[in-house]
């Protein structure tokens, strides 16, 4: 029986009240290879009292009562004085937050001496989460040189042989790393009793030069190569993850019902390189998980894939109503082509998963200008396809007698490509609010990720890139609570304007979306699961507790976020009929 650790990199403080689910990658690993015969340990540091133990409430409580005066305040003089009173004082809560997460990386090596394993694995998250992890590699390399270590997750899936120059990782899993990880560790039984690294890597390597190795990166020769990806086709396949009861995480499953989008066309989206093909699980599959699920006693999903067109959930939706499984759960859902000609069966579709439990949706609309989303997003859908599916949406909760939060997401600014000016593409996004009225409106910035389209022609689109922006993209630490002034350079020009302008036009309609229009921003799906799991539901109660979150997560006091997850945790299992 191979044994391996597989350890959760975080960063020191909590970027979301959605960071403590469970989280489903690690746990889809651990329920594919334990199926497999082998020996596996999940260490997750993505819990609440971790992050609150990172931190002190001496600082803490201080830092929450500056931050909301300095939100409600108007006078410049009283900003500008708690405002370096602040700075001064997370300086200190960081640097202790900095030394707590060292000693406790110090401690994870020590026990993974103690362990005697030979295979640890990483997943990979962004900006300091990344920086952590790297010091974690460097770290155990110092101590334990004998031990493989394999980087994985969404961070390594996107950055790919990038990851390895940065770190000194001995391999990569990409994608579904299930797939390379049992060839590695049927690989590791065989050298177990006589452990040699060397022989071990170099075996790995001879595998993957013979293209007996899918979804792996790995070193030869100086140079970092790797081997084909693992194209799924019918997404039936996927093991059910198998959780650890923990108090302290919340008790919301991330559900893979799907991989890749069924458009996978957009210009700034990273998924048409991830999954060239998408994927559907069958909707049997995503019953018999949910079923697993509530027997371990989770009652509110999200549906992970990128997009789960109504016509697909619908099938899953009828499925839940056959089984009378009682739940609820959120997904991501692209706005509809020709949604107003097929309005009819729209409404059908949303009426049928609302009924089995749909409570939240997460949509891109990125723009309300047509030229935009044609032209610069590509995003196959234009201003009435968007406006009709969410009226769609709405027409079926009042046939169902149930709410649905819906989120809107938007990229702003754009790239103009000398076509259309700023004030336009900010007047037709505030007439596609107006005429959409969404819950919340998620605004975020232009980003030219590694495999999009918008990095791979960049010039085209307007960006100007730094030579060293793939370094600094992958230890960005990308916080939208932030003033401009405070994030770190970057690297990044879009139109002529440097990102720290870009940031300010970005915040100077969230401003206005929230002040003018009176709807909440940044306010995803999973958080208004969340929500409503809590009983938060009616608008003043959403928009007091975005404003007591925030405040958590800038003062890293988590005071009100641990409440909130406890209130959810009991509504999951009461759901579940575990309580």
């Amino acid at each position: 029986m191979a044994r391996i650790i597989l350890w959760n990199s975080i960063a020191r403080r909590r970027r979301s009240i959605s960071d403590t689910f469970y989280d489903n990658g690690l746990a889809t690993l651990r329920g594919y290879l334990e199926s497999n015969g082998h020996d596996v340990e999940v260490i997750d540091w993505a819990r609440d009292d971790f992050f609150q133990g990172l931190s002190t409430r001496i600082l803490a409580r201080p830092l929450r009562g500056l931050y909301a005066v300095l939100m409600s305040t108007e006078s410049a003089l009283i900003k500008k004085a708690l405002g370096a009173l602040s700075i001064f004082l997370q300086e200190i809560l960081s640097s202790l937050q900095e030394q707590r997460l060292a000693d406790h990386i110090q401690e994870l090596v020590e026990y993974i001496k103690l362990t005697r394993v030979h295979i640890v694995g990483v997943k990979m998250w962004y900006g300091e989460a990344f920086e952590n992890a790297a010091r974690f590699v460097d770290e155990l390399r110092k101590q334990a040189p004998e031990i493989i270590i394999i980087a994985g997750g969404y961070h390594d899936t996107l950055y790919e042989e990038h990851v390895l120059k940065a770190c000194q990782f001995d391999l990569g899993a990409v994608c579904e790393g299930e797939f390379p990880l049992e060839q590695i560790l049927l690989v590791m039984e065989k050298h177990e009793l006589y452990w040699d690294k060397e022989k071990v890597l170099a075996e790995i390597t001879q595998m993957a030069e013979e293209g007996k190795i899918e979804n792996l990166l790995y070193r030869k020769d100086g140079q970092i190569k790797k081997t084909a990806r693992h194209q799924l086709t019918v997404h039936s396949s996927k093991s059910i993850p198998r959780y650890k009861q923990d108090e302290n995480k919340v008790w919301i499953h991330v559900m893979v019902e799907s991989l890749g989008c069924d458009w996978g066309k957009c210009s700034f989206c990273v998924h048409p390189y991830f999954y060239p093909h998408y994927s559907l699980r069958e909707p049997e599959e995503i019953i018999r998980e949910i079923k697993a699920m509530k027997g371990f006693g989770i009652g509110v999903f999200r549906f992970a894939g990128s997009d789960t067109p109504p016509s697909f959930g619908a099938k899953i939706a009828e499925k839940i109503l056959e089984e009378k499984l009682n739940v609820i759960f959120g997904m991501g859902s692209r706005a509809q082509r020709g949604a107003k000609e097929h309005f009819d069966g729209l409404v059908a579709s949303y009426a049928t998963l609302i009924q089995s439990g749909l409570r939240a949706v997460f949509m891109g609309g990125e723009c309300g200008n047509d030229f935009i989303n044609r032209e610069v997003m590509n995003k196959g859908v234009g201003f009435e396809d968007i406006v009709y599916s969410i009226k769609a949406m709405r027409e079926a909760e009042k046939m169902v007698g149930e709410k649905v939060y819906l989120s809107l997401a938007l990229i702003y600014p754009p790239p103009l490509l000398g076509k259309a000016t700023l004030s336009q593409v900010r007047n037709d996004n505030i007439r596609l609010l107006k005429e959409s009225q969404p819950d919340s409106v998620m605004v975020t910035p232009p980003g030219p990720f590694l495999h999009t389209q918008w990095y791979e022609n960049k010039e085209k689109f307007g960006f100007k890139l730094d030579e060293d922006i793939l370094q600094r993209a992958m230890k960005y630490e990308y916080v939208l609570y932030k003033p401009p002034h405070l994030w770190p350079k970057l690297g990044i020009e879009l139109e002529g304007r440097p990102f720290e302008v870009i940031l300010s036009e970005c915040g100077e309609l969230r401003k206005y979306i929230e002040t003018y229009l009176g709807i909440p921003t940044d306010i995803s799906d999973e958080h208004f699961l969340m929500f409503y799991a809590a009983g938060i539901r009616e608008k003043v109660a959403i928009f007091r507790a975005k404003y007591q979150t925030m405040l958590d997560i800038v003062s890293c006091d988590y005071s009100y976020t641990r409440r909130l997850s406890e209130r959810v945790n009991e509504f999951s299992r009461q759901l579940a009929g575990t309580l």
